[in-house]
């Protein structure tokens, strides 16, 4: 009877830590920063998602700041235009992209390729496991 006490309390208690246990992966604003260039970029893309806001933008924007910086962190830095990547084509316009259009590509654990026909240049998506935000 001894025997099945002690794996059966271990048990337990491995399950109570395991319940127990959290870690919040909410990043910490401060430690958001942005590009201005790039902010200036794609702002227009969190402008117009925003525009029907009661407020507009602006009003949205200041009822929201972290919000705010969370989805421009997401429109600026959650992917990245790797040049180059084919010998012919035309260069990618970066303004061009809006990267919600994207989203069915991005993949879990690692680098998504995205490759647009007719560019020289392919989208690089991170991971979901390495977004800040990603809108709904």
């Amino acid at each position: 009877m001894r025997e099945f006490l002690k794996p059966l309390l271990i048990s337990i208690l491995i399950g109570i830590s395991l319940q127990s246990y959290s870690q919040d992966i909410t990043p910490n604003i401060k430690d958001i920063h942005l590009d201005q260039d790039k902010v200036n970029v794609f702002l227009k893309y969190v402008e117009f998602k925003h525009s029907i806001d009661p407020g507009g933008f602006e009003g949205w924007k200041k009822d929201n700041p972290e919000l705010y910086l969370k989805e421009m962190w997401y429109y600026t830095e959650s992917f990245y235009v790797k040049r180059d990547h084919f010998n012919d084509g035309i260069t990618l316009n970066e303004g061009s992209i809006c990267i919600p259009r994207f989203e069915s590509s991005r993949k879990q654990n690692e680098e998504a390729m995205v490759v647009l026909p007719g560019f020289r240049d392919v989208l690089i998506l991170m991971p979901t496991n390495n977004l800040i935000y990603k809108p709904n």
